[in-house]
């Protein structure tokens, strides 16, 4: 018989003696695995610690370290002279053998969307940008080949590569719903536009995305006239979109979702959303 699934409230603490040790509530932030039991907080919108304080997104970094009951907080100085601006509705992902953190574009205020790409040296604690650009407040084309300013966008990495699809956003403050793929090399820190041989998805946002063999999936996700139940693939080596027509009972965006090793195959878990 498989073992029980329970939830544990783990106990949380941080440095003794310094106020603010544990990062407060937020939301759209990002909690990336970095090897062993270690994680990195970076991001998000935090909620207000006293009232008639603005709400806005921040760039603050925390490192988690997990354990049977609890976890430890630290909240980290990094270095680096050029680091990113605030943001929440990012994509960040570990790369390079857990040794870095790869971020890409998400909110930085309601009206600005960014496309800026970062590496985040976690033994250094440093941050790297990604080409020579500035900071990209006026919602314009990248001069590296980076998608346009996106935000709740979804991405995975697969054979040293980054692969990101759709999100909400555009040149010029649009909001639209994207359907458009990409990748990003990380070794050669390249941007790739991918032109496939038919048509996909309709633009989405608020989905994710995980990888099996040479097949890039999405799930769930929304856009301005339809909330999402199903599943699309694109497959690398065809350079093909397919709709298998599999279904989940309730649409849902904004979810969590980790693909799981598994026998007699893999398992693909969602957890909450809207």
């Amino acid at each position: 018989m498989p073992s029980e699934i329970a939830w544990k409230k783990l106990n949380q603490k941080g440095v003794q003696g310094i106020e603010d040790s544990i990062p407060g509530g937020r939301s759209g932030h990002t909690l990336t695995f970095v090897g062993g039991y270690n994680y990195m907080l970076y991001g998000g919108i935090e909620a207000q610690k006293k009232e008639g304080q603005p709400i806005k997104s921040n760039s603050d970094v925390w490192f988690m370290k997990l354990a049977p009951n609890e976890v430890t907080w630290s909240k980290e100085t990094v270095n680096g002279d050029d680091q990113p601006i605030s943001r929440s509705q990012h994509v960040a992902l570990p790369c390079l053998n857990n040794t870095r953190v790869w971020v890409f574009g998400g909110h930085h205020d309601p009206k600005t969307r960014l496309n800026d790409t970062w590496f985040f040296n976690i033994k250094e604690m440093e941050w790297r940008r990604v080409g020579n650009e500035k900071n990209n407040l006026e919602n314009q084309a990248s001069t590296i080949g980076a998608p346009s300013p996106r935000a709740n966008t979804g991405a995975i990495t697969l054979n040293d590569k980054v692969y990101l699809f759709g999100g909400h956003g555009g040149l010029n403050y649009s909001r639209i719903a994207l359907n458009d793929l990409f990748s990003f090399d990380l070794k050669e820190e390249v941007w790739e536009k991918i032109v496939p041989a038919n048509t996909g998805p309709e633009g989405r946002g608020g989905h994710s995305v995980f990888a099996a063999g040479d097949k890039i999936y999405i799930y769930g996700g929304w856009n301005n006239e339809m909330q999402y139940n199903n599943i699309w693939f694109f497959d690398l080596t065809t350079n093909e979109w397919t709709d298998p027509d599999i279904y989940n009972g309730v649409p849902r965006w904004n979810h969590s979702s980790v693909l799981v090793p598994a026998i007699p195959t893999w398992k693909f878990f969602i957890f909450g959303g809207e």
